[in-house]
């Protein structure tokens, strides 16, 4: 791992690459959990196929100083560029590149994705009084899970899987991202222990210091859906111990009515306590509801992927 006395001992280029020179900066699009993230625009000098494309650009300052990053940030910074280096998946932000530069930054350079983030699309929803279609729903449900399939069976955890975390194209296609607390088992039987990831999204498991593998992802998810449903949390309190308590003693949140009973019913499934009677990824995809809107939703994301233009 990196550390904060010799940062660029790892397996990243090395510190002698001027950003400035590969990327022209367009404007500061936030702070993640770790630093800046940049809207980029690659130079004419960088061999990459979309050259004429927005880029993200994350970045770690890792110089010396009052505000520098903890080794926690250090190590989640390495981690997702590590993890995001094997990961291709239509459903998961691309990933293009990472090096240490000159200026003393890691940085991550990743797709951008234009439609934004689901949490604003909600946000944005609620305010207008508006529900999510369920046709709507269902395709990005469907996105989410073979994106959580895909990881699942490379033995990585996602551990902070929320609407936060799930962006959208400008053809509303899915990208499962933010890996930075990813982590990566041995198999499919082992588990994790670290109490990780956003309170309104972590399983009972979590909350109960048991370990947790792939069903607290799943749990995750649920939650998720769950508010594309509502527009609400699925366990909402007012402090971190109420919120707790009712992970792991209440029971399921009442579903919404103006959705069909097979979706709702699948819900349920995902926000069972106990992590054994959770379906996996792939179940979910099997399940003869969700099947009946796979082959119509590849059918219209390869549309809009090849995004053919009509001769004049």
């Amino acid at each position: 791992m990196l550390s904060k006395k010799n940062a660029f001992d790892s397996s990243l280029p090395n510190n002698d690459i001027d950003v400035k020179e590969k990327y022209t900066f367009l404007k500061k699009i936030g702070k993640g959990s770790y630093g800046e993230v940049w809207l980029v625009l690659p130079n004419s000098s960088l061999p990459i196929k979309s050259q004429s494309k927005q880029l993200v650009l994350k970045r770690l300052d890792l110089r010396p100083s009052a505000n520098s990053p903890s080794q926690n940030d250090i190590e989640s910074a390495e981690r997702e560029a590590k993890l995001l280096s094997t990961l291709k998946h239509p459903n998961i932000v691309a990933y293009i590149e990472s090096f240490c530069s000159n200026d003393g930054c890691l940085n991550i350079v990743m797709a951008y994705c234009e439609g934004g983030d689901l949490y604003t699309k909600l946000k944005e929803k609620k305010a207008k009084k508006e529900s999510l279609a369920e046709d709507q729903l269902i395709e990005w449900f469907i996105q989410i899970c073979m994106a959580l399939q895909y990881i699942h069976d490379k033995n990585i955890l996602h551990r902070d899987l929320k609407t936060q975390n799930i962006f959208l194209t400008k053809n509303d296609i899915v990208k499962v991202g933010d890996l930075g607390i990813a982590r990566a088992l041995e198999s499919a039987s082992e588990f994790a222990t670290t109490i990780v990831g956003t309170p309104y999204y972590m399983s009972p498991e979590i909350f109960s210091q048991k370990p947790y593998g792939q069903k607290s992802d799943i749990w995750a998810l649920g939650c998720c859906v769950y508010e594309m449903t509502t527009l609400e949390h699925a366990f909402n309190a007012k402090d971190i111990n109420s919120l707790v308590i009712k992970i792991l003693r209440e029971q399921t949140p009442q579903m919404s009515k103006k959705y069909s009973e097979p979706l709702t019913d699948i819900i349920k499934s995902m926000l069972k306590k106990n992590p054994d009677d959770r379906p996996t990824a792939k179940q979910i995809l099997q399940n003869s509801y969700i099947k009946q809107h796979i082959l119509r939703l590849l059918e219209k994301t390869k549309t809009k992927c090849h995004n053919p233009v009509n001769p004049k």
